[in-house]
């Protein structure tokens, strides 16, 4: 109550007048017909204007939601374009593809090392394991090294240590194709042989020996060769990469069905 008594002490007259001025705009909203047109005019204007901020806010704070449906959106067609099936994402029966495509977020990553890598926002627990695959919707990305329960560690292709095999279209030799640190829009193809008519422009592709990317996805494009000069029959090729590493936001990792089946396969046939 002391309390109470001080506060109107100290600020009785301005809690006075806010008090008749609301009294005032009471009296005249309601007893003038011409002032009550402009302030109902006036306070549909406001209110339109707050809606329409509120809407833009609300829409702001959604942008996530929306980015992760487009993201799952684009992994259904990349899976489909992976599968080399050209249906209606929206009744394929993705259950049988071989390969599934999960959506994540980059949320860290290196470009200006000699062995760089990416961490995005999903790990094991949405499926993911060590040797998958990473693209983006314009090229590769890497691969998956180690995952922790949301996490996971990914090899860029601006790596050092990276070795994707790779060739040009339409051979079918497999290259190797490597960084050898320098340009993150350039990387090496080697041990495609000469005798293959190979041309500035030619496309690069992914072989698909391994279980770790699907054949021909692209790469990128021849932009310069010449003969290796170590004396070899095989050329050394410039890659220019189809997409841009360092910007790459969302990205899609390879999941292979039949990737365990094939390998056990092949481990018996080593042995």
């Amino acid at each position: 109550m002391q309390n109470i008594i001080r506060l109107f002490a100290k600020y009785g007259s301005h809690i006075t007048f806010i008090v008749l001025q609301a009294v005032c705009l009471y009296l005249v909203v309601n007893y003038n017909k011409s002032q009550q047109s402009i302030f109902l005019n006036s306070s549909k204007l406001y209110n339109s204007k707050l809606t329409s901020k509120v809407g833009q806010w609300h829409r702001y704070l959604s942008l996530d939601v929306v980015n992760d449906s487009l993201a799952v959106e684009n992994a259904k067609l990349l899976e489909l374009y992976i599968n080399r099936k050209e249906t209606d994402p929206t009744i394929v029966d993705t259950g049988s593809l071989q390969y599934k495509l999960i959506p994540a977020n980059v949320v860290n990553s290196s470009y200006q090392l000699r062995n760089n890598h990416i961490t995005i926002d999903k790990g094991n627990s949405h499926g993911i394991t060590a040797d998958m695959g990473v693209v983006s919707d314009q090229g590769l990305i890497g691969i998956v090294r180690n995952t922790s329960t949301n996490f996971a560690h990914i090899v860029s292709l601006l790596n050092a240590q990276s070795k994707i095999s790779a060739t040009v279209k339409p051979y079918g030799y497999p290259g190797t194709l490597e960084w050898d640190g320098k340009d993150a829009s350039i990387m090496s193809l080697t041990a495609i042989p000469k005798h293959a008519d190979i041309a500035v422009g030619d496309t690069v592709v992914t072989s698909g020996y391994s279980t770790i990317f699907p054949k021909g996805l692209v790469v990128g494009t021849v932009k310069e060769f010449q003969i290796d000069r170590s004396g070899s029959s095989n050329y050394d090729i410039d890659v220019l990469l189809c997409n841009d590493i360092p910007n790459e936001q969302v990205v899609y990792i390879i999941k292979n069905r039949l990737a365990d089946e094939q390998l056990s396969l092949e481990t018996e046939v080593y042995e």
